[in-house]
């Protein structure tokens, strides 16, 4: 199983992990057994913060889906690794997220596998319509806004896979922001195929590989499109807006 998970990954995985690190992820998935959705902490960080990793069918919004669990349960997103892990034999696309989180303002308290399991139920329920993102936020506590001089940045490179193109994203991290760029990007009506994030002294910068709904490299017509639908929603969430809409 580990080693066919291996090779099954795209190659920045095996450029991120080990194989020990993969037989490790490949219990995890394994460990899916067919439902809809499953997590687990791979890893526990200092000062209660782990890494846990989200396995699902691949399919548009679903990083929005994990975002907004996250948001409601008050969970910080220190970085992200985003895989998809291609179809065989009979088996759909199937996600394969990584997320480095802690408690917001709490770092004390360590994230429970209670925690992940609740943000997986979420996650679930959000993806077959039994809630909606903003009933799962509604209650979540307000955004901190950007401070002063604080710059925002949204740009589009060509990435290296068949033309598809990546959208970074540098800001000043705050709570929901991965939930308010997710949201934007599900709201153009594209989707991820790849996302890396990482926060250095407050500051975020985020890489999302993106493709039209269909698979198709996004038009650069329609890339300013997206650009201020993502520049909106962070502006958004900088007024305190913590919605999706």
């Amino acid at each position: 199983m580990s080693g066919s998970f291996y090779d099954s990954m795209p190659d920045r995985y095996r450029r991120a992990f080990d194989k020990d690190a993969s037989r490790e992820h490949a219990a995890i998935v394994a460990r899916r057994a067919g439902a809809p959705v499953h997590g687990e902490i791979w890893q526990r960080l200092p000062r209660g913060g782990v890494v846990a990793c989200f396995v699902a069918d691949d399919r548009p919004g679903l990083l929005s889906f994990i975002a907004a669990a996250l948001a409601a349960r008050s969970m910080d997103v220190i970085a992200a690794q985003v895989y998809t892990r291609p179809p065989a034999e009979g088996r759909p696309a199937e996600a394969v997220d990584f997320l480095w989180l802690r408690r917001e303002g709490d770092l004390g308290a360590p994230v429970l596998e209670a925690d992940i399991a609740r943000i997986a139920e979420t996650v679930r329920a959000l993806a077959v319509g039994e809630v909606s993102i903003d009933a799962v936020v509604r209650k979540a506590r307000a955004a901190r806004p950007a401070p002063a001089g604080a710059l925002t940045r949204v740009t589009f490179n060509e990435g290296p896979d068949e033309g598809l193109a990546v959208l970074t994203v540098e800001t000043f991290d705050r709570p929901g922001l991965l939930l308010a760029i997710t949201c934007a990007l599900f709201g153009a009506q594209v989707q991820i195929t790849a996302s890396d994030a990482t926060t250095q002294k407050g500051r975020v910068v985020d890489t999302f590989t993106l493709a039209e709904l269909d698979g198709t490299p996004i038009h650069r017509q329609r890339r300013g499109v997206v650009q201020m639908a993502v520049l909106g929603a962070i502006d958004a969430l900088a007024r305190g807006d913590v919605s999706s809409s």
